[in-house]
């Protein structure tokens, strides 16, 4: 699991549309564009899907070409081999000037397993130390299981059993979308990391250092 609690600002793709959950609830949905750019210079238009709630009148004042600030929890899976941004709103949505500035930033809560390279200890170029990993998360579609991968820095380093090669962790920390070579990176500031408990659906909102392995 990916979630995360962004602010986006994007331009509308594909104008507002009125239409209904599997509880009868109605809500609008419409696509948004949000460009990225690089540190190699190579850019990316990455495109949210956005939900809120709504019905045919208020998806009027969404049409393509505007330019809004939308507030909300955003879910990161992958489909056919494709990375899918599902935002949901129960915020008001803010139209924007057109040269208000894009962006696409927040909190990220991800579930996990780490990878087989483990963990790597670093220096920065001051001398201080850190860690850097990556992990997965997996999403199952029928039969099919596919994997999204995380890259995290963690610049206070833990030595736990469960934060390890091929554990499952739960990490909370700063969402840093990023371009490299014109694909999109998912990066991850570690604020805490926590064994993940496969048993349980609960948060484990305590550090590397309290948590329960």
């Amino acid at each position: 699991m990916i979630k995360c609690n962004v602010t986006a600002c994007g331009t509308i793709s594909s104008s507002a549309e009125e239409k209904q959950s599997k509880d009868g609830e109605k809500f609008i949905s419409f696509g948004m564009i949000v460009p990225l750019l690089g540190k190699d210079g190579t850019a990316k238009e990455v495109w949210v899907t956005v939900s809120a709630p709504g019905n045919k009148e208020t998806a009027a004042s969404y049409s393509a070409g505007r330019k809004v600030t939308v507030n909300g929890v955003m879910y990161i899976r992958k489909h056919d081999g494709n990375i899918y941004l599902n935002l949901r709103t129960d915020s008001n949505i803010e139209v924007n000037e057109s040269t208000t500035n894009d962006r696409l930033e927040g909190s990220m809560e991800f579930r996990g397993k780490v990878s087989k390279k483990g963990i790597k200890e670093l220096k920065d170029k001051k001398g201080k130390d850190f860690q850097s990993f990556a992990a997965f998360s997996s999403d199952k579609e029928g039969e099919n299981r596919e994997f999204t991968w995380v890259s995290f820095v963690n610049f206070s380093p833990i030595h736990e059993d469960y934060f390890a090669a091929e554990k499952y962790v739960e990490v909370h920390g700063d969402l840093q979308l990023g371009i490299f070579k014109g694909e999109l990176q998912i990066e991850c500031k570690v604020k805490s990391i926590a064994a993940w408990d496969l048993n349980k659906t609960t948060d484990a909102n305590g550090t590397a250092q309290t948590a329960q392995s």
